[in-house]
């Protein structure tokens, strides 16, 4: 099955991760969809110490160690694909052409009884969910690194997008964005929802409205959920908060549109973004300039539009990254008036 180039992957004891998930408790459980559990949990993984041949053999000296992983759980139900999901998802993610530092890794696998299991890697703090939903989870991001963020995003699902099966997500949102240690953006979990039914409570916020019309998820469509996150991060809050959902059932995006074309954008921005420090040059550096704003603006409007008007993730990259310049060359100058 796994022919050419492919990575090491670790096959796991069923009964190691049922010991590790306490036989699959609820508590352990972070995520599910229709036919897919998620759980995080902690396993010991044998790390290889020289890389695999081709035909995926082991070579050299195993080390152990243990590691924190979501166990991504397939349900095979009558009727259903989930075998043959299961086995789509194993060898897209075994060759090392998908790849990408802004995408979590797969480690390995499990295939005993009925179990169908994949094993991710976890290593991060939080998701970007988390943190937006926290009182205090993005005041210390400034807006050189929520765009940094952004691109980190946008570069890992360019990197689906543009790979030999132009991979469609199919579920971004701030829950499927992990942040590593050192606060470092990776997309989560890809293929968990090709066939999305966004059952739980607010996740239709994300969701592109065409699909909801057709039924059939495009790479648009990720382009659309992709818009909704950069407001999040723009906004400092999860798209279906409260705050918004009193006013539009359909979340942040129709609301920050709004706010976009009718110029009152300062209603939504995170406040954390334009409130005064008492260092001018700490300040400069949060604070978005207006050509920086304007053109992340244009891009993530230009995300929620109509399909047919939406950019590939491609240029929404080099529109982000003009906007990171747009700011890091005003933050320069300010550092060298403020020295100078």
């Amino acid at each position: 099955m796994l022919q050419g180039e492919t990575m090491v992957l670790s096959r796991f004891q069923l009964s190691d991760i049922e010991l590790a998930t306490n036989n699959f408790d609820a508590t352990y459980c972070i995520g599910l969809d229709t036919d897919i559990k998620v759980y995080k949990a902690g396993l010991d993984d044998f790390v290889n110490s020289i890389s695999s041949s081709t035909e995926g053999m082991n070579k050299g000296e195993l080390s152990k160690k243990h590691i924190t992983v979501a166990i991504k759980c397939t349900i095979n139900r009558k009727g259903g694909r989930g075998k043959q999901a299961f086995f789509e998802e194993l060898e897209m993610h075994s060759h090392t052409s998908y790849k990408h530092p802004n995408i979590v890794s797969l480690i390995g696998f499990c295939y005993e009884v009925d179990k169908m299991i994949l094993v991710y890697e976890h290593a991060s703090k939080s998701s970007l969910d988390d943190y937006l939903k926290s009182v205090d989870g993005m005041k210390n991001y400034t807006w050189t690194q929520r765009l940094h963020m952004c691109l980190e995003i946008a570069r890992g699902l360019n990197h689906l997008h543009t790979s030999p099966q132009r991979i469609i997500h199919g579920d971004i949102k701030s829950a499927t964005i992990l942040l590593g240690m050192n606060h470092e953006a990776k997309i989560a979990y890809y293929g968990i929802s090709k066939h999305r039914t966004n059952q739980e409570v607010g996740m239709e916020v994300y969701a592109d409205p065409e699909y909801e019309t057709t039924g059939k998820l495009e790479r648009h469509s990720d382009v659309y959920s992709f818009g909704v996150v950069l407001f999040e991060i723009f906004c400092g809050r999860v798209a279906y908060s409260p705050v918004y959902m009193k006013d539009n059932e359909k979340g942040l995006a129709p609301i920050a549109r709004m706010c976009v074309n009718d110029g009152s954008i300062e209603r939504i921005i995170d406040p954390k973004l334009i409130e005064e420090t008492d260092d001018d040059i700490l300040t400069s550096n949060r604070r978005p300039n207006n050509d920086s704003l304007n053109r992340f603006l244009k891009v993530a409007c230009q995300c929620l539009g109509e399909a047919a008007n939406r950019a590939t993730m491609q240029m929404v990259i080099n529109e982000l990254e003009i906007a990171l310049n747009f700011h890091v060359s005003q933050y320069f100058l300010h550092f060298l008036d403020y020295f100078f």
